[in-house]
C-alpha cells in the first residue's frame, strides 16, 4: 500500500486528506473509500480532469466538488 495525499475542493473550503491505497485502484474506487457520490466531483490530476474508470496515478490529486443548477 502507499499513501496518497488528496485534496478535496468543496463548497470554497479545501480538505486535505491522506489515505492508504493499493495499485491498481481506479478514481471510482477511490471515490468509494472517500465516500464520495462519483456523480457529484471530478478528479484533476496534474490540473487535467480524468475519467472515473482510469487507474490512480501518484502526484498532484485534486478532487473538485460540481456545483450544478437547473
Amino acid at each position: 500500500m502507499t499513501a496518497l495525499k488528496v485534496l478535496v475542493l468543496a463548497e470554497g473550503r479545501v480538505s486535505e486528506r491522506r489515505i492508504d491505497v493499493e495499485k491498481g485502484l481506479t478514481y471510482e474506487g477511490l471515490f468509494e473509500l472517500l465516500k464520495i457520490n462519483p456523480e457529484t466531483v471530478v478528479a484533476l490530476w496534474e490540473g487535467h480532469p480524468v475519467p472515473n474508470d482510469e487507474l490512480v496515478e501518484f502526484g498532484d490529486l485534486e478532487i473538485v466538488r460540481i456545483v450544478s443548477s437547473g
